[in-house]
């Protein structure tokens, strides 16, 4: 006879776990961190406070964990065009800008940022910082290869691109198709290398 015990209680259930945690990120987003609650969540899962509870310590862990698990998609591909390259990340940065609730869901982190600061420091972590990373090797990569102009501040030019996304929101809430393409249009003249003078 097997002395190995059978664990106790049932199995988790994967698919649970994660519906719960989709309905804390959709309740988030559309009623804030303070209009979160345990039974709100119960509810849009399809399950009850017990089984959440179960699952997590309360309301910080459950937010807190409902965050951790989001992330930027899986990288883009690199081609030799540099500018194509950094169009198509804005585009697609653009997409998670302005789905439903995508700002205001950055409004409800940064809104809890003194009282609950793990919910921003997650939201760094999982979304912020990764896609920063992405664009700035990117630019180092272009800046190696003679494509960007030597000398360029990575961090001053990675935040441009991204920060002119977020102001063109705050300035009139939307962000318009073709704002990628104008971006890189106006900062390229910075990037760019210099053109070669002829000699002779």
């Amino acid at each position: 006879m097997s002395s190995t015990a059978r664990p106790a209680g049932r199995p988790r259930d994967p698919e649970l776990d994660e519906g719960i945690l989709v309905a804390t990120r959709q309740i988030l987003a559309e009623r804030g961190y303070r209009g979160l609650t345990i039974d709100a969540v119960a509810r849009a899962a399809g399950t009850t406070r017990p089984t959440v509870y179960l699952r997590f310590a309360g309301k910080e862990a459950l937010a807190t964990s409902a965050i951790a698990g989001m992330t930027v998609d899986d990288p883009l591909s690199d081609t030799d065009d540099i500018r194509a390259d950094l169009v198509a990340e804005l585009r697609h940065f653009r997409t998670a800008v302005t789905r439903p609730h995508g700002m205001s869901f950055l409004g409800t982190v940064l809104a809890e940022e003194h009282l609950t600061p793990d919910l921003a420091k997650r939201f760094r972590e999982r979304l912020v910082l990764p896609r920063r990373r992405r664009i700035a090797a990117r630019l180092d990569s272009a800046i190696r290869d003679g494509t960007l102009r030597p000398g360029l501040d990575v961090e001053a030019a990675t935040t441009m691109l991204i920060g002119s996304l977020y102001a063109r929101y705050l300035a009139g809430g939307e962000v318009p198709a073709d704002w990628p393409e104008r971006i890189l249009d106006s900062l390229w003249p910075a990037i760019a290398p210099e053109p070669k003078t002829p000699k002779g």
